[in-house]
């Protein structure tokens, strides 16, 4: 629960830091504005082809068993993630009244999830999702499914801290209406090395940097670019995270990192800016 209330906070924090120059929405953006795979692409502030397409992701997690180092049965999670997104909407939207009135996709896909505790540094999850997405038009409400297994492994260079991510997955989205199915199958590996930045602190609290970088591999792609991901096979990204170590707190609440990254991905190419975790 306090990952959910984390990721509420950092949504209204970067809708108060952040304002980019966006192009007016149309009537002809209403397949793109669907974003039925929201939940795979990860929090963030995406600037893609002069438009602002602001993702995020509440990880509603609840433990029911807790994991056993190499001892069965392994541990139980029950996954109630939300996630919602704004499409050209700039903070001093808010100051002036204005709501956003164009949402991507708001999704709801609970599911249950594994915990193999292999040892002190490893851990593997498989996982299984079914819910549903959404949107401003009816015409891209759809049912929204998934699974696959996730690696969670840690390593510790010198002074610095390591997460190497492997993840194999698959998600599909059946519309409502018409609009013809879609489904991807995706191999993503992804790391990240944080690391204090010596003699930089903010009070007791050491500032932190993490560079990171992300290899996916769709072996089968999205049909078309309307579902926010692009149909190039393989795509990359790349950037930097900061915090500070320990993370502040608000309320007991840990506040998310920030970071900027650059997704090479073809025609859907862009800046991120990141909340929470990058991957």
């Amino acid at each position: 629960m306090r990952r959910a209330l984390a990721g509420v906070l950092c949504a209204a924090a970067a809708q108060l830091a952040l304002s980019a120059g966006t192009q007016p929405f149309s009537s002809s953006d209403v397949h793109l504005s669907n974003y039925a795979f929201a939940n795979e692409l990860g929090s963030g502030i995406y600037v893609i082809d002069g438009r602002t397409i602001q993702v995020y992701q509440l990880p509603i997690m609840f433990e029911l068993r807790p994991p056993s180092l190499e001892q069965p049965p392994p541990g139980l999670n029950v996954l109630l993630p939300i996630t919602f997104g704004f499409f050209d909407f700039e903070p001093r939207d808010v100051l002036q009244g204005q709501l956003p009135n164009q949402i991507g996709a708001v999704s709801l896909e609970p599911g249950v999830e594994l915990d193999y505790w292999l040892n002190d540094i490893w851990h593997i999850y498989p996982y299984a999702r079914a819910g549903a997405s959404f949107a401003t038009s009816a015409k891209v409400n759809a049912v929204i499914y998934g699974f696959g297994v996730r690696s969670d492994y840690r390593f510790y260079p010198g002074e610095a801290q390591g997460l190497w991510r492997a993840l194999l997955n698959y998600a599909g989205v059946d519309y409502l209406t018409s609009v013809p199915s879609d489904a991807f199958t995706r191999l993503r590996n992804g790391a990240e090395l944080r690391r204090n930045i010596a003699d930089w602190s903010l009070g007791e609290r050491r500032v932190q940097f993490a560079p990171y970088g992300i290899v996916d591999v769709y072996l089968k792609a999205p049909s078309g670019p309307y579902s926010g991901i692009s149909t190039q096979t393989v795509q990359l990204q790349t950037g930097i995270m900061f915090g500070v170590n320990p993370m502040w707190q608000v309320f007991g609440i840990e506040l998310p990192r920030i970071g900027i990254g650059y997704q090479f991905a073809g025609a859907l190419s862009g800046w991120r800016f990141v909340i929470g975790d990058p991957f």
